[in-house]
């Protein structure tokens, strides 16, 4: 998935336009023959039918994001800034995608990890591997908790707080639960990777007309997207894990926000009240994880109330809810009831492209 802004400003007379590509490169789907385009007059949509065929999905997720300077020529593309939003899982589905679509990594300038789980991580060191400068690699320090996940139904949360690992060695060995190793520091800096905690704010510097802004902790407010089923090794006790890590990206432009999630684990509204407190713009796109698979119609329409109360931009919020985030949810999102959203779930392959001047959304 291909998704183009472009954002003009005036200098000195002349018009300068920046150019902003997110390009998919893991989701948990390939459709060749996706025609979201011609089934629901989306101009700003295309398929690319040739590299989505060649495509491999998994669970997961992975974002390529380019920023470009448009030359006097219109023709003349200068990159600003080459940003990794998550890599993918461990089938290496991201480097897979990139390969075919001849998308190189060697000038990559950051890596910004959402959170660290599996799913959005698992690319990380073979993408380092390809790189011929120093990448900041910005997350959280609970990458340095090693997560546990429940894979069997009947494990209830007090079997496992509180234990070592050694105590849930009979769970990890029948894979009742599965283990995902803390972040390595060492084979990371080996690889030019300068790991970056913060807990903050982190904005991408000298983009002019444009704030590339990766979000800091983000408060839980919305008493139903809390949630009490993940579980990290803390001092070598299991304790119930909140995912403080988990981060969004924010896309700033003149008039209006790109929004970026990984697994939005902090829940959506609690993202959006987040995003509204550093921006009073409207949000034209949100793009990425919702995890709200296992969510019930009531939170689901609860979070929708939400959205589509929104000030809005051109009176419409499109929705891109693809990886954890269920199909239920999009399939209530399109009903009558929320007249101002449109939700997708799109295929590897799929572009976007709009002109911001000309308010083509």
């Amino acid at each position: 998935m291909v998704i183009i802004l472009y954002y003009f400003y005036k200098t000195k007379g002349r018009v300068i336009i920046i150019k902003v590509e997110i390009i998919l490169l893991t989701n948990n789907i390939v459709l060749p023959f996706q025609s979201l385009r011609e089934e629901h007059n989306l101009d700003f949509l295309e398929l690319d039918k040739l590299f989505a065929s060649k495509s491999l999905a998994e669970h997961g997720l992975g974002f390529l994001i380019n920023v470009y300077k448009i030359g006097d020529s219109k023709h003349e593309e200068i990159l600003l800034k080459k940003i990794v939003f998550d890599t993918g899982g461990s089938n290496l589905t991201y480097l897979h995608n990139l390969d075919i679509r001849g998308y190189p990594l060697y000038d990559l300038d950051y890596i910004v990890l959402s959170h660290w789980h599996y799913d959005h991580t698992g690319g990380l060191i073979k993408i380092l591997e390809r790189t011929d400068q120093k990448v900041p690699v910005i997350c959280h320090e609970s990458a340095k908790f090693e997560r546990l996940f429940k894979r069997s139904k009947n494990l209830r949360n007090q079997d496992l707080i509180g234990k070592t690992k050694h105590d849930l060695s009979p769970l990890l060995t029948s894979s009742k639960i599965v283990n995902q190793e803390s972040i390595n520091f060492e084979q990371i800096e080996s690889l030019n990777g300068l790991v970056h905690f913060t807990k903050d704010t982190f904005e991408i510097p000298n983009i002019k007309g444009l704030k590339v802004i990766v979000s800091g902790e983000i408060p839980r407010v919305h008493h139903d997207e809390d949630f009490d089923n993940f579980f990290s090794l803390q001092s070598g006790i299991v304790k119930m894990d909140k995912i403080l890590d988990d981060k969004c990206l924010i896309l700033e432009f003149d008039e209006r926000i790109v929004l970026l999630n990984g697994c939005c684990h902090s829940g959506i509204m609690n993202t959006i009240d987040y995003v509204k407190s550093h921006s009073d713009k409207p949000i034209t796109h949100i793009i990425g994880g919702f995890h709200m698979a296992s969510a019930s119609d009531r939170r689901i329409r609860i979070t929708l109330d939400y959205l589509n109360s929104l000030e809005m931009f051109n009176d419409t919020l499109y929705l891109f809810p693809i990886h954890c985030s269920g199909e239920k949810f999009a399939k209530i999102a399109n009903t009558p009831n929320y007249d101002k959203i449109k939700a997708f779930n799109v295929s590897v392959g799929t572009t976007f492209s709009f002109n911001e001047e000309n308010n083509l959304m």
